[in-house]
C-alpha cells in the first residue's frame, strides 16, 4: 500500500502551506514553465497548420485523371532547405510524365527538415517507376539543396517507390551540379537493416519520445504541439503524485529477496511498487496520447463564394484554343503505347484539323484494342476530357477567327464526331476495369481515424488526471513536511532525469533495433487530406471538360 493520506485533513494540512512551501513551489514553477511552453506550441503549430497542406500541383494538366502521391523530404543538415525553384519528373516503364514545379502558392516549400506532399497528376499509367529526375535553377538567395529521400505512391493500385537521394543539389556544395536522375530503391535496399534502423529512429525520437517530440514533431502528425506539452504535463503531474505516494515507504523485513547482486537486493515489495506505479500511470496516459494521436483532423469545407470564384473562368481564344490542343496531344505522345509523334507548334486555326486527325488515329487504336487495361481506360478519359474542352470553347469562340465560315463547322464537326468516339472508346475500356476502378475509389477514403470530436475526450481525460494528481502531490507534500518534501524533490529530479534522457532513449532506440532486426520496413503514411485533394483534381477536371461524370 502506499502511504497513508487522510484526505479528511485537507484544510488543516492547506493551513501549513506558509511554513512548508516546498512542493507548492515546485508545482507553481511547473505550471509557469507549461504556461509559457504551451503559449510557444501554441504558435508554432499555427505556423505548422498552413505547412501541413497538401499541394495539388499548380501544373497538373486540369483533365490528367492518373494521381500519384509524391513525398518529398528535405535533410536536416545546415541550410538544406533551398530558396530555388525545383522541379520533377517521373519516368516509369510505360511513359514519362512532364516536368512539374514543386511550390505552393500558399506555404513555402522544401524547407530545412520539411516533409512536403504534392499530388502529382498524368493522362495515363507510368507503370513501374524506374526513375526520378530532380534540378533546380539555383535562384534566389539560398539555392543549395540537401534532399534527403523521395517516396512515390500509386494512388490507383497503392505500389509505392523509394528513392533514398542523401545528396546535395547545388553548385558550390557536393557533386556541383543543380541536376540529378536517381533510381528507384530495390527491395533489398528497402528493407536493409540500416535503412529500418534509421528510419525507425529518427521517427521515433520525433514523434514516440514525447518530450523530445515537442520540438520537432513529424509534419504530417495530428498530434500537435500543445497536445504533446500538455500530455507532458499530464505524465509528470501524473509521475509525481504516484512517486510521491511510494517515496520512502517502511521496509518490509518479511518481504522476500527475489534477486540479490552484492549490495543490490530487490525485494518482492519493490516488484509490487513497480507493477502498482505502471499501472496507476501508464494506462490512462497511454489511451490519452493514442486518442490525440488517432483524431481525424476536422475537414472546414469551401465556402459558397469561394467555390463561385473559382467557376469563373476566362475569354475564350485562339491562341489558348490551340495551345490547349497541342498540350493534349503532346502529353498523350510521351507514352510509346499511343504511336503518337511529338506535335509541330499549332500557329493557326489552319493547325487543328491535322492535329484533330491525329487524334483521331490515336482513337481508331484504342478501339482496335481488343484487352482493356488501366492505360487505355485512363487515356480514353484524358481524350475526352480534352475534346470536351475543345468543343466547350468552339462553341464559344467567335467562327469570324477562322479562316472561312466551312473551316470553322468543319473543325467543330469534327470534334463533335471526336468526342463521341472518345466516350465510346472510354465506356467500352471503362466496362472491362471496372472491379479495379471501384477498389480505387474505396481505398482513398479508407483508414483508421477517431472522428475529431474525440479530442474533447483526450482533453477531458487530461485535464482529470492532472488536476486529480496535482491534488494528492501537493496533500503528500504539505503531510511529509519541510524536510522530507527537500529530500523527495532531490529524488524526483534524479527518477525524472533517468526518464527522460536515459530509459526512454533506450526504448526509442530498442524498438528501432527490434524491428530492423526483423527487417520490417516503415509503411507508407496515410493522410487524410488524399481524398479531398483528389476530389480538388476531379474538380478541375469537372470545370476543365464542362462535365459531370468525368
Amino acid at each position: 500500500m502506499p502511504n497513508y493520506i487522510d484526505v479528511t485533513r485537507t484544510a488543516e494540512l492547506f493551513t501549513t502551506v506558509s511554513s512548508n512551501y516546498v512542493v507548492l513551489a515546485l508545482l507553481c514553477a511547473f505550471f509557469g514553465l507549461y504556461l509559457i511552453t504551451l503559449l510557444w506550441a501554441c504558435y508554432a503549430d499555427r505556423r505548422a497548420r498552413t505547412k501541413r497542406k497538401m499541394t495539388l500541383l499548380e501544373d497538373n494538366h486540369p483533365g490528367a485523371p492518373y494521381n500519384y502521391l509524391i513525398s518529398v523530404q528535405t535533410g536536416h543538415r545546415k541550410n538544406a532547405g533551398t530558396s530555388a525553384n525545383v522541379t520533377l519528373k517521373l519516368i516509369g516503364s510505360e511513359g514519362e510524365s512532364y516536368t512539374h514545379t514543386l511550390t505552393d502558392p500558399d506555404k513555402p516549400v522544401l524547407e530545412r527538415g520539411a516533409v512536403d506532399v504534392f499530388l502529382l497528376a498524368t493522362p495515363f499509367p507510368l507503370g513501374e517507376v524506374r526513375n526520378l529526375r530532380l534540378q533546380h535553377d539555383n535562384s534566389g538567395g539560398h539555392p543549395s539543396w540537401y534532399i534527403n529521400k523521395v517516396t512515390i505512391q500509386d494512388l490507383q493500385n497503392r505500389h509505392v517507390w523509394h528513392f533514398f537521394c542523401g545528396c546535395w543539389l547545388s553548385a558550390d556544395r557536393g557533386d556541383g551540379v543543380t541536376k540529378k536522375t536517381f533510381n528507384a530503391a530495390k527491395n533489398n535496399e528497402i528493407s536493409s537493416f540500416r535503412n529500418i534502423f534509421q528510419t525507425r529512429t529518427s521517427t521515433g525520437f520525433r514523434d514516440e519520445h514525447i518530450w523530445v517530440s515537442i520540438v520537432d514533431p513529424p509534419s504530417r502528425s495530428p498530434f500537435t504541439r500543445a497536445q504533446r506539452v500538455s500530455c507532458c504535463m499530464s505524465l509528470l503531474l501524473c509521475t509525481m503524485a504516484i512517486n510521491i505516494a511510494f517515496w520512502n515507504l517502511p521496509v518490509d523485513e518479511t518481504s522476500p529477496v527475489i534477486f540479490s547482486f552484492g549490495s543490490l537486493r530487490i525485494t518482492w515489495q519493490d516488484i509490487m511498487v513497480g507493477v502498482e506505479s505502471g499501472l496507476l500511470m501508464f494506462p490512462i496516459n497511454i489511451l490519452i496520447i493514442t486518442i490525440f494521436r488517432s483524431i481525424r483532423p476536422r475537414i472546414v469545407k469551401s465556402k459558397k463564394d469561394d467555390s463561385e470564384k473559382r467557376e469563373i473562368t476566362p475569354a475564350v481564344t485562339v491562341p489558348g484554343l490551340l495551345k490547349d490542343t497541342e498540350e493534349v496531344i503532346s502529353l498523350v505522345s510521351k507514352s510509346a503505347r499511343n504511336k503518337m509523334s511529338t506535335p509541330h507548334k499549332l500557329e493557326s486555326t489552319a493547325d487543328l484539323l491535322p492535329a484533330l486527325d491525329s487524334i483521331h488515329v490515336l482513337i481508331q487504336l484504342m478501339q482496335g484494342e481488343t484487352e482493356s487495361d488501366y492505360h487505355w481506360v485512363y487515356c480514353s478519359k484524358f481524350l475526352l476530357a480534352g475534346l470536351c474542352h475543345l468543343l466547350k470553347c468552339l462553341e464559344k469562340v467567335d467562327e469570324k477567327n477562322f479562316q472561312s465560315p466551312q473551316e470553322y463547322h468543319q473543325v467543330l464537326s469534327l470534334t463533335n464526331l471526336l468526342v463521341r468516339k472518345a466516350e465510346m472508346v472510354f465506356s467500352s475500356h471503362l466496362a472491362s476495369c471496372l472491379p479495379p476502378v471501384q477498389k480505387k475509389k474505396k481505398r482513398v477514403s479508407s483508414g483508421c481515424w477517431l472522428p475529431w470530436w474525440c479530442v474533447f475526450l483526450g482533453w477531458f481525460l487530461l485535464l482529470s488526471i492532472s488536476g486529480i494528481s496535482t491534488f494528492f502531490t501537493l496533500l503528500y507534500g504539505l503531510d511529509y513536511g519541510k524536510e522530507k518534501s527537500i529530500k523527495w524533490v532531490i529524488s524526483l529530479g534524479l527518477s525524472l532525469f533517468q526518464s527522460i534522457f536515459i530509459l526512454q532513449p533506450l526504448k526509442v532506440i530498442g524498438v528501432a533495433v527490434f524491428f530492423a532486426l526483423l527487417l520490417k520496413p516503415v509503411a507508407v503514411e496515410e493522410t487524410e487530406e488524399v481524398e479531398q485533394v483528389l476530389l480538388e483534381q476531379q474538380d478541375k477536371c469537372r470545370r476543365y471538360s464542362g462535365r459531370d461524370t468525368l
